[in-house]
C-alpha cells in the first residue's frame, strides 16, 4: 500500500495544540507543518520549537495552503466551529478535540458541513483507544457481562483544573469538558443499544459563587 504524504495545519497553539504539533512533526508521514493561533507570537514560538514550515496568526491562512490536506483544530473550545467549517468547507479532513462545540447550534451547523461536503470529521474521544476502557468494550462485545441494563458514570475534578477550563472557555461546564467522554464512552460500550432513559446530577453553586456564570 502506498504511504499517503500528509500537510498537517495544527490550529491553537495551546497546550494540546503543542502535543500535536510535536506528534505531527515527528510523525514521518508528515512532509508539510503549519501551525495557527489568534495569538501569532505564540504560533511563531510553537512553530520554531517544531520546525514547522509556517506559522500565522491567521487560522484561515494555514487551513487553506495547497500543501494542508489534513487540519487539527486544538483552539480553545468556543472557536471549535469556526476552523472546522473553514476547513470542511475547503474539503479538508478534521480531527477536533473535544467536544465538538460548545453549543447545539455549532454542532449543528458543522453536522450539516459533515454531510453536505461529505468531508471527514473525528472528535478526539481518547479514551476509545486506552487499553483500560478498550478490554470493558471486549468484555462487553463478547458477552462475558451479560446483558447490559444501565451504565453509572461520576466525573471526579479538581476545581484548580476547571476554573483553567472555564478561563479558557467561559462557557466550557465541566459537562460539557469532561462529562463527554462518559457520555461518548457509554454510547460506544451500548453501540446498537438506543438509551430510554438519561439521568444526570450536577451542582450549580461552586463556580457561580466564585463570580462564573458556568454550571458545576
Amino acid at each position: 500500500m502506498e504511504k499517503k504524504e500528509l500537510g498537517v495545519a495544527v490550529v491553537g497553539s495551546g497546550r494540546i495544540g503543542t502535543l500535536r504539533a510535536n506528534m505531527a512533526a515527528r510523525h514521518p508521514s508528515v512532509k508539510f507543518l503549519a501551525i495557527s493561533d489568534k495569538d501569532p507570537e505564540r504560533a511563531d514560538s510553537l512553530a520554531e520549537n517544531v520546525a514547522a514550515h509556517l506559522s500565522s496568526g491567521d487560522n484561515l491562512e494555514v487551513i487553506s495552503r495547497p500543501e494542508v490536506n489534513a487540519v487539527i483544530v486544538s483552539t480553545p473550545e468556543h472557536d471549535h466551529a469556526e476552523a472546522i467549517l473553514q476547513a470542511l468547507e475547503l474539503g479538508k479532513p478534521v480531527f477536533v478535540e473535544k467536544p465538538l462545540a460548545l453549543t447545539l447550534e455549532d454542532a449543528d451547523r458543522i453536522v450539516e458541513a459533515v454531510e453536505r461536503t461529505g468531508v471527514e470529521l473525528r472528535v478526539g474521544y481518547s479514551r476509545r483507544h486506552d487499553r483500560r476502557w478498550m478490554l470493558a468494550k471486549e468484555q462487553i462485545a463478547q458477552g462475558r457481562l451479560g446483558q447490559i441494563l444501565g451504565i453509572t458514570s461520576r466525573v471526579y475534578n479538581s476545581r484548580a483544573q476547571m476554573l483553567q477550563i472555564i478561563k479558557r472557555s467561559p462557557e466550557a461546564t465541566p459537562v460539557m469538558d469532561v462529562l463527554t467522554y462518559y457520555v461518548d464512552m457509554a454510547c460506544w460500550y451500548l453501540e446498537g443499544v438506543p438509551p430510554v432513559e438519561v439521568v444526570a446530577r450536577s451542582n450549580g453553586k461552586i463556580f457561580k459563587g466564585m463570580g462564573h456564570k458556568a454550571d458545576d
